[in-house]
């Protein structure tokens, strides 16, 4: 039963964004919404079941933590979105700047993030975040290029991974310890 409840779930949400996308109400668009809907779910669990034979912590089934989880992702956007305005100012310092501070290093940490789905938005937005890049993400170990040492800190206070573990109620830690990468022997492999 929680297998359906979760496919519903996943259905259901597919199917407002394809209403709300369309802007269109008309019997045709919803029926080929709905099927479209059904069509990605099933696809989606087709593609992805058993992929990490279970190197991640799987997803709760109900359709409760589904939405609460939604909630909270969409509470973090703006967040995120606002950190990506700080960092864009911060680049633009760096780049405009008549000495350049940047300070480039590339840093691994290793994250307490269980999940493929946290580990996945934390590189993302890692990435989206000017002055940082995820090179590397693997069974939570993170291999990320930092502009100067502001962007290096950002990490290392770990409040975008609480942020993160928040959104997908996993544990978290207040600082994350960073190893500095300085010659090719030490990047993972």
């Amino acid at each position: 039963m929680k297998r359906t409840a979760r496919r519903a779930t996943q259905w259901a949400i597919l199917f407002a964004l394809w209403v709300a996308l369309s802007g269109v109400i008309v019997t045709e668009f919803l029926v080929i919404g709905a099927l479209s809907a059904a069509a990605g779910v099933l696809l989606s669990e087709r593609l992805f079941t058993g992929t990490h034979e279970g190197a991640f912590a799987s997803a709760p089934s109900s359709a409760r933590w589904y939405a609460r989880t939604a909630l909270r992702f969409v509470l973090y956007l703006p967040w995120l979105g606002w950190q990506i305005i700080l960092s864009n100012v911060h680049v633009v310092y760096l780049v405009l700047h008549p000495r350049m501070p940047i300070k480039p290093t590339l840093v691994e940490f290793q994250t307490t993030l269980v999940s493929e789905r946290a580990q996945v938005t934390l590189a993302q937005s890692i990435t989206l975040t000017p002055g940082t890049v995820t090179v590397d993400a693997f069974n939570g170990t993170f291999l990320v290029h930092c502009l100067s040492n502001t962007t290096r800190q950002a990490i290392a206070d770990g409040v975008l991974q609480k942020k993160i573990a928040q959104v997908f109620d996993e544990p978290w830690v207040d600082h994350v310890e960073l190893r500095d990468i300085e010659s090719p022997e030490q990047v993972p492999m």
